[in-house]
């Protein structure tokens, strides 16, 4: 009888690997949507898909926010979720797992060629199975690892997955493509190279902005393990040419478009509680906390929020802050200075350091997420397993290695599989959250969601109360967020109270002399929707001075400003009646925002109520022109024919 070849190592089956990974996962997969899940997906009504079309694939497309570039591919693969499981949280989060896997294969597939790259210089041929155990080490604990968590129940980190994924397969495609180029076969090689740099780069970016760093990625795997070796010269000037492409052409367009760049950039902090001096004082620390997380991941340290991260405002005004500046440093030279004698260690750790180039640097993002090291802490677990597995490493027994690795992977597993328990409930979780985090914000207020959940399902003062203190908490604690704020006038109303006295006043504050936050405009729309279909009973002048305060913010985008004038619109349009006044807030938010369909057919719909056809038209083309892909084509003309229709009655 034929043997069937046996896909394992000595010490650990692949399909071993992708067995725990599934089992440490399966608790979580049972949680719900979290944080962010909710205006990115739930929220998007692009993403719900009734039919497979050109146009409304295309829609989805085009519907993400959270990047400069959309993130297409993300968009799509949540709205095939949709598609075929309706918002189902467990399918959703399966999907993720099944990504997360993939992932591993391309880290395997990446990492295997990269030992075989790198040991290519020793007297004979290259040992494959160093090559596959210290790949299979490395895919074995960046799989299971606790830090990889939010990227895989997380949903909407899937942003981050596929990124991800695809990256690993770029890097894995240019480390073939030049080991080929190295044993003579250069047609082959560039071919895969190319491959790597651009289709599958492409992709990676297209899920989210950080695939734009594969090629410098590769540009460090080149100058570390390659160094522009090739049999052929033609290849060592294709290769010049690629990589002086890859790095002017990105300072070429920041030189053209700097003042662009710099009020991008500047608008990012616009919203922040912190400036960009204190973010990158902050973040030498965040990078200390990601690396000690990697080697002794604490449940407890661990979390979705981090927002109670302690920010610095001078490298004296904590010891941390300036040993953190040094430590990195040091890291970085000593990687530097390993590039001839231990490139695998020179890899390890400048991977790790430029996998953290585009979120960690100037960028006006929040301080800490855990997800950003998916594909950064792939480069030190890699140089550990090379060097553990290193065939001159002999002071430790193979059988003594095998039985670490092993240990190693279930410590890290258990640690996971905790942390998968704990989100398999959305109250549970969010206890352990304001538990782990009791100086968070977030922490405070998602606790507080959860027991007006619960007093929602089942009327329970206690439960009321409860939800009140973590809200009043989290506001205490919240800058200058409106959310708890909000929150505590929504509970007042649903338990048939009224408010505490001075909330809208503090929300007024925050909303016009505090740093406009984006995100507060949701919570200012829950507060209009209430008022308008449900129980809320705000004071019309109270209504109206949160609105207000937000169009009186100076620092406010106009984004925020344009929303403030719909929803003003909407409330005096819907609420109140009074047309008006609703005009004149709707043609502020096609001001304010003169590209945004939504707010032109508002203003085609309040022309037409009130008999304006010709102004109601004018709108309607401009909506027209506005849509250059047609994708808005049979909503326009929907409209259209309810003008026509309008505009008969009113003549006969």
């Amino acid at each position: 009888m034929k043997q069937i070849p046996v896909l394992t190592s000595r010490w650990c089956s692949p399909l071993l690997l992708v067995l725990v990974t599934v089992l440490i996962y399966l608790p979580g997969l049972y949680g719900g949507f979290e944080f962010d899940d909710g205006v990115n997906i739930l929220e998007n009504s692009a993403l719900k898909l009734d039919k497979l079309s050109l146009d409304s694939i295309l829609s989805v497309a085009m519907s993400g926010k959270s990047g400069p570039l959309g993130r297409p591919i993300s968009m799509l693969s949540f709205a095939a979720n949709y598609y075929l499981t309706d918002f189902e949280p467990l399918f959703f989060k399966l999907t993720n797992v099944f990504i997360h896997i993939l992932a591993g294969l391309g880290v395997y597939v990446f990492v295997r060629q990269l030992v075989l790259a790198l040991d290519r210089g020793k007297v004979g041929q290259p040992d494959p199975s160093h090559a596959s155990t210290v790949a299979l080490t490395t895919t074995g604990i960046w799989l299971v690892h606790p830090l990889n968590l939010t990227s895989v129940l997380y949903v909407v980190q899937r942003m981050t997955s596929l990124t991800a994924l695809f990256t690993f397969f770029a890097l894995a495609a240019y480390v073939f493509g030049r080991r080929q180029t190295i044993e003579g076969d250069s047609s082959r090689g560039l071919l895969l190279i190319l491959i790597g740099v651009g289709p599958v780069t492409g992709i990676a970016a297209l899920s989210k902005e950080n695939g734009a760093l594969a090629p410098y990625l590769m540009l460090c795997i080149e100058l570390i393990v390659f160094r522009f070796v090739s049999t052929h010269k033609s290849t060592r000037v294709f290769l010049c040419v690629l990589f002086s492409a890859v790095v002017l052409i990105p300072i070429v367009m920041l030189g053209l478009n700097f003042e662009r760049f710099a009020d991008y950039v500047a608008s990012g902090y616009v919203q922040r509680e912190f400036s960009m001096a204190e973010r990158l004082l902050t973040q030498p620390q965040v990078l200390m906390f990601y690396l000690r997380l990697l080697l002794m991941p604490s449940a407890s340290a661990l979390g979705i929020f981090h927002d109670d991260f302690p920010v610095s405002t001078s490298l004296t005004q904590n010891s941390g802050t300036l040993v953190s500046v040094v430590a990195i440093l040091s890291l970085i030279l000593i990687g530097l200075f390993a590039i001839r004698r231990a490139p695998a260690l020179a890899v390890g750790i400048l991977w790790f350091f430029a996998g953290h180039v585009m979120e960690s640097t100037v960028l006006g993002l929040e301080m800490v997420h855990e997800h950003r090291n998916y594909l950064p802490i792939v480069g030190p677990i890699f140089a550990a397993a090379y060097y553990f597995w290193h065939p001159n490493f002999r002071t430790i027994e193979k059988k003594a290695k095998y039985g670490i690795v092993i240990l190693a992977i279930a410590v890290f597993s258990s640690v996971t599989y905790v942390r998968s328990v704990e989100w398999s409930n959305l109250v549970d979780h969010a206890a352990i959250e304001v538990h782990n985090h009791p100086q968070s914000n977030r922490a405070n207020y998602q606790m507080g969601r959860m027991y007006f959940m619960l007093y929602s399902n089942e009327p329970n003062i206690k439960m009321a109360t409860l939800a009140d203190q973590y809200f009043e908490r989290a506001m205490k604690l919240g800058g200058n967020s409106v959310y708890p704020v909000a929150a505590r006038i929504l509970l007042a109303y649903k338990i048939r109270a009224e408010p505490t006295p001075g909330l809208v006043e503090i929300a007024v504050n925050r909303l016009q002399h505090g740093p406009p936050w984006e995100a507060n405009m949701g919570a200012l729309n829950n507060l209009v929707n209430c008022q308008m279909t449900e129980y809320c009973r705000l004071a019309e002048t109270d209504m109206t001075a949160l609105l207000m305060a937000v169009i009186a913010n100076p620092d406010a985008s106009p984004k925020m400003k344009g929303t403030a004038h719909s929803l003003l619109g909407g409330y005096y349009a819907v609420k109140l009646d009074k047309l008006e006044l609703a005009i004149p807030h709707i043609k502020a938010a096609v001001k304010s925002e003169p590209d945004r369909i939504e707010y032109r057919l508002d203003l085609v719909r309040l022309h037409g109520v009130t008999d304006n056809f010709i102004a109601a038209r004018l709108e309607l083309d401009a909506a027209r022109k506005l849509d250059k892909w047609g994708l808005q084509k049979a909503r326009l003309d929907a409209e259209s024919a309810l003008l026509d229709s309008a505009s008969r009655a009113r003549t006969n």
